[in-house]
């Protein structure tokens, strides 16, 4: 079993040719001590046409966001002979229906990892803070 102390975030950053790249925001528990680091980081990524980040690691969760497809499934690439079993995130666009807003999150995880107990505590506590 592994517990790490902290986990950081490997998000998918676009770049304004319409490619993209991946980062990784170190975690911060203060939002403003995060985001000094994180935006710094983002725009390296954005003015870099690297994929992949120069540095990562297993306490990473790999997330990204597509807020022009109101999607139902979500198929992440998997390279299998490359061991990774990071969960993978992401969020579509946000819709509304009657007043209410919708916004489709696909949670992909290894399941000798992680229980659908946890997945759904985590679904309840993003839409507390939504």
């Amino acid at each position: 079993m592994y517990e790490y102390e902290t986990v950081d975030a490997s998000p998918t950053i676009n770049r304004e040719n319409g490619t993209f790249g991946f980062s990784h925001l170190k975690y911060r528990e203060n939002f403003e001590d995060f985001l000094a680091l994180a935006l710094p980081a983002i725009e390296k990524v954005r003015n870099s046409n690297r994929l992949m980040p120069i540095e990562s690691g297993e306490n990473v969760i790999h997330c990204s966001a597509i807020p022009w497809i109101d999607f139902t499934s979500i198929s992440h690439a998997r390279h299998y002979a490359h061991p990774d079993s990071c969960p993978k995130i992401a969020f579509g666009k946000m819709t509304s229906d009657n007043g209410k807003l919708f916004m489709p999150v696909s949670v992909h995880v290894h399941h000798a990892l992680v229980d659908g107990y946890h997945v759904g505590q985590f679904m309840e506590e993003l839409q507390k803070l939504m």
